[in-house]
């Protein structure tokens, strides 16, 4: 994979649009990005990370990808690159907080992504490929063929990255390893196994559990001191199969034994029981059919007393059902009689009532004629209602007209007041106009006073930076007076240490003569007069201490002139964006400032409320127009709506006039006219009332003599005599009826056959059968009680035996099934028969991990001149279950074996180069070969001494050799004068970074 151009916007420090052709850079194969601590140099690695990936690894980390410099603006981030499989570009623009569309403040724009394959690096357009954010990390997945943490180890070695991994403990190692080589799927095999071991475990000591419950169950159904409970017991203890289930049987079979002989027992007593129940039965009947026979002979004699009576009874109900016939006919003919009296009497009250009034001369008038004048009159009422209506409605109707006039009126005058306003409005509105004039002209200052502010403000924090940077520059003077001081004592310290040494070596080398043997330095076998010992003799490790001590000292000392170049450079740039200003002066310049924008501002708000106000008032006078025109029409119709309703009035007032004729209105006339009437009505209704009641009185007469002689009684007052009520009648027949059905029912009683065959000699013994009943009926009881312990006792035993099988069965199947879970699952996490003791995803990682190391220690013989190399040992470490990813260092100097913790910072640092770079290499292979031909490396050069920097960028030039690209990100200025092309990132007046690219 090779990187070919990357170009961005609005990105972190860096505001404005910058483009980085890379095969420029990469043409010479080492490039050097530099500039001052936090201008952005790492934000371009993210930058192609993020183009890539669409994430740098966290929320945090992304959200500080849009530029606080340039705020509202969209962050874009194209990356043009190539593999295997084609030229690709990538357009990404982080989530960000644009300005919003309508109103003030600000609204989150989600994350885009775009993805195209190209002709050539130059295309401008190419072919689309994918345009959501899912779509485009999928298929860069694809294309490239590494997760963004493999790139990140591959193609951009961050900062302390692989020191951190070169120092890491084995569980921690083995996290990263396994990250990066993809062997999770070996740790899931192996959390599996264990999780099916523990699994497999779990159902043998639950099955366990269930065969000891099984047995106590069983147990616990036979008495204690059965011998069967404690082989039971003694079974189950060794979980012997074969004894559990013979014991078990035993136990059943003498269950099934006992219950038998119960059931014989409980058979024996219920056929004795059902033998004395029968004779019981039997006597029990015989006294009751000899109860019976006493009882009905007793009813028939009390019934053969009560028949005279009952004879009487019947021949008074016969008479009465006769007379019941002619009842009708009597009730009818007195009705009639009673109603032609009545009618007379109301005829003569109508004809005295009338004869005294106006309307005397309807009771001379014939039937016929008082017909005719009702219908006379009824029509004449008829021809009056509608002018009735209309004569009691004129006062309202008048009423409301002279209302409707004052309204019309009163309306007429507000319409005269709303033309008066309408003709107002024109000069009010002039100056509404002007006024809002004023104030837009004082509004356009705003641009202007906003810039200001911007420009005051940006002095204002250079002046502050300037202040903080000065007490930084002092405080780092200091820090290298004081470090020049300790690393100057340091390496006095060793001189003198070194001296020391230097002058008891000879008292060392005569310590170790031995008599006889040949001397280190001279050969000789004799020794006349060695050397004494010097009391302050030094040790090699007091003069390799004093040089640990020394050369960190000097580190110390680098760092803190690093870290004062760093202060100067940054106080530099903020005495160049301040101008030379104090900070009171550029304090007082931004208050002044933003005063004026203030009240630009204040402006524009009145500009606004004013143009709202001038809206709102041509809108009022437009709806007054409107108004005043509406009301003008509404008024012209209401007049004439009125003025017709004036005239329907008078000609209404006319029509009841005439029909009122001589009796002054109308109500009078209809008054007079519904009395005759209903006199004329009542004079009628009572002549045709008594006509018919004569003519019902005849024919009642000639029906009750029908009806008399059809009873058979001589006239109507025998008839009424034999008359009963209706209650006496049913208590008659009730009586006459009950007496003959008790009757028949005695005697066929008695004539029935357990009845007749009585003698009344009889004798029923009934009490002796039921003594002899109740004793067969105890011993059935407890024979039953007995047969029901044993039966249950049984049914209980048979489902222990019946469970301990079942468990039993399941015992032998969960042990055959889980003896290989088991087996596997010890040997994948070094337990139980595993030699190496190391699990499964460990071993897997030990191969990968051995190829690493061996592709590190060729490039550390280079860096090291050949005094380092990196050793895998396979001890722990602390509680490190991870045998065998341990890291040594091999030191060939002293032919002793280091700790990684060791390790100068200088040596941590190409010895983690050199680890990461085989780690890269070794990702690469397993990855499947992928050309990795552009690499980044973001890492602190300046703790390194010139002749191990040049070992480090030699070897470098072996990656540029096989074809790659290599980045380096620094700010030592020795390597500025090493590598020629460079990406130069500084800082600008306002705060943002620019770059330059100089290839």
């Amino acid at each position: 994979m090779r990187i070919h151009h990357l170009s961005l916007e609005a990105v972190g420090p860096f505001a404005g649009h910058h483009e980085v052709d890379l095969d420029q850079l990469s043409a010479g194969g080492l490039f050097l990005l530099e500039g001052p601590t936090g201008s952005g140099k790492s934000t371009l690695i993210d930058a192609i990370t993020f183009g890539l990936y669409g994430t740098l690894g966290s929320p945090a980390r992304d959200d500080r990808l849009p530029s606080a410099h340039a705020p509202g603006a969209e962050p874009v981030i194209e990356v043009v690159f190539s593999t295997g499989a084609g030229i690709y570009r990538v357009r990404r623009t982080p989530a960000f907080q644009r300005p919003k569309r309508r109103g003030e403040g600000t609204t989150r724009q989600n994350a885009t992504a775009r993805l195209w394959r190209l002709e050539s690096v130059s295309d401008p357009s190419g072919e689309p490929l994918a345009t959501t954010t899912q779509e485009v990390g999928t298929e860069v997945r694809r294309i490239v063929r590494l997760d963004r943490d493999q790139f990140s180890q591959t193609v951009v070695l961050p900062q302390g990255r692989f020191s951190t991994f070169l120092r890491a403990k084995p569980d921690e190692r083995a996290a990263v390893l396994q990250d990066v080589f993809g062997t999770e799927v070996y740790q899931r095999v192996q959390d599996q196994l264990v999780a099916m071991a523990r699994q497999a475990r779990g159902e043998l000591e639950s099955v366990r559990r269930d065969v000891t419950g099984c047995v106590g169950n069983l147990g616990s159904l036979l008495p204690a001191e059965d011998e069967a409970v404690a082989a039971l017991e003694h079974a189950a203890a060794e979980l012997d199969p074969a004894a559990l289930t013979e014991v078990a049987s035993a136990v059943v079979a003498r269950a099934e034994g006992e219950h038998e002989a119960a059931q014989q027992q409980r058979e024996e007593a219920r056929a004795a029981e059902r033998a004395a129940q029968q004779v019981l039965d039997a006597e029990r009947d015989l006294a009751q059919r000899v109860r019976r026979r006493r009882e009905l002979l007793a009813e028939q004699e009390l019934l053969a007393q009560r028949s005279v009576a009952v004879a009487a009874r019947g021949a008074e109900l016969a008479a009465g059902r006769r007379a019941a016939v002619a009842a009708g006919a009597l009730r009818a003919e007195a009705a009639a009689r009673a109603a032609v009296e009545q009618t007379e009497e109301r005829l003569a009250q109508v004809c005295t009532a009338s004869a005294d009034g106006p309307d005397a001369d309807l009771t001379e008038l014939a039937l016929e004629a008082l017909r005719e004048l009702v219908t006379r009159l009824t029509g004449e009422r008829g021809g009056l209602v509608e002018l009735l209506e209309l004569e009691a409605g004129l006062a309202a109707r008048e009423a409301a007209a002279e209302a409707d006039e004052a309204a019309l009126t009163e309306r007429r005058t507000a319409l005269a007041e709303r033309r008066t306003a309408l003709a107002a409005r024109p000069g009010q509105r002039e100056r509404l106009s002007e006024a809002l004039t004023r104030i837009q002209r004082e509004a356009m200052s705003v641009p202007a006073a906003e810039a200001g502010v911007a420009t005051c403000r940006t002095v204002r924090e250079a002046a502050r930076r300037v202040e903080q940077h000065l007490t930084e520059l002092v405080t780092a003077e200091d820090a290298v007076t004081a470090a020049a001081t300790r690393a100057a004592a340091a390496a006095q310290e060793e001189q003198t240490v070194r001296a020391r040494w230097i002058a008891g070596m000879a008292g060392s080398l005569a310590a170790e003569l031995e008599p006889g043997e040949p001397c280190t330095v001279c050969g000789g076998t004799e020794h006349p007069a060695p050397a004494p010992r010097s009391p302050e003799h030094a040790t090699t490790e007091d003069v390799d201490a004093a040089g640990a001590r020394r050369a960190r000292a000097e580190d110390a000392l680098g760092a803190a002139r690093e870290t004062r170049a760093q202060a100067e450079a940054r106080l530099r740039a903020a005495q160049e964006a301040s101008g030379g200003a104090a900070l009171a002066d550029a304090e007082e310049s931004l208050t002044a400032a933003q005063e004026e924008l203030e009240d630009a501002r204040e402006a524009v708000r009145l500009a606004a409320l004013r143009e709202q106000e001038l809206a709102v008032f041509d809108e009022e006078t437009a709806g007054l127009r409107e108004a005043v025109s509406r009301e003008e029409s509404s008024l012209a119709a209401a007049g004439e709506e009125l003025r017709g309703r004036r005239a329907a009035i008078a000609t209404d007032r006319e029509r009841c006039s005439r029909g009122a004729a001589e009796a002054g209105t109308v109500a009078a006339r209809v008054r007079r006219i519904e009395s005759r009437l209903g006199a004329a009505r009542l004079v009628v209704d009572a002549r045709d009332a008594h006509h018919a009641a004569r003519r019902r009185q005849d024919e009642s007469a000639a029906a009750l003599a029908a009806a008399l002689t059809e009873s058979g009684f001589a006239d109507a007052a025998e008839a009424a005599a034999a008359q009963l009520s209706a209650a006496r009648m049913a208590a008659l027949e009730r009586e006459v009826t009950e007496h003959g059905a008790a009757t028949a029912r005695v005697r066929e009683c008695l004539a029935e056959a357990p009845i007749a065959t009585l003698t009344g000699e009889e004798a029923p013994r009934v009490e002796e059968a039921q003594a002899a009943h109740a004793e067969r009926h105890a011993a059935l009881i407890t024979a039953t009680e007995s047969a029901g312990r044993a039966a249950d006792s049984l049914s209980r035993l048979r489902r222990c035996h019946g469970s301990l099988s079942d468990v039993l069965d399941r015992h032998r199947a969960v042990t055959e099934r889980a003896a290989p879970v088991l087996r596997m699952g010890e040997l994948a996490a070094a337990g139980e028969g595993n030699a190496r003791a190391t699990t499964l995803s460990t071993f897997v990682l030990l191969r990968r991990f051995e190829d690493v190391v061996a592709a590190a220690n060729d490039r550390l013989a280079v860096m090291s001149d050949g005094r380092y190399s990196l050793t895998r040992i396979d001890e722990r470490e602390g509680r490190s279950r991870k045998a065998g990813l341990g890291l040594a260092v091999q030191d060939h100097v002293t032919e002793t074996t280091r700790d990684p913790h060791t390790l100068s910072g200088g040596e941590t640092f190409y010895v983690s180069l050199c680890l990461a770079l085989g780690l890269a290499d070794v990702v690469t292979s397993e990855a499947g070969g992928i050309s990795l031909d552009t690499l980044f490396i973001d890492e602190g050069f300046g703790s390194l001494d010139p002749h191990t920097l040049d070992g480090v960028l030699g070897e470098l030039s072996r990656l540029q050799a096989g074809g790659r690209a290599v980045g380096i990100v620094s700010h030592v200025s020795e390597l500025k004068e090493r590598i020629a092309d460079r990406i130069e990132v500084s800082h600008l007046p306002s705060g943002a970074s620019t770059l330059t690219v100089r290839a």
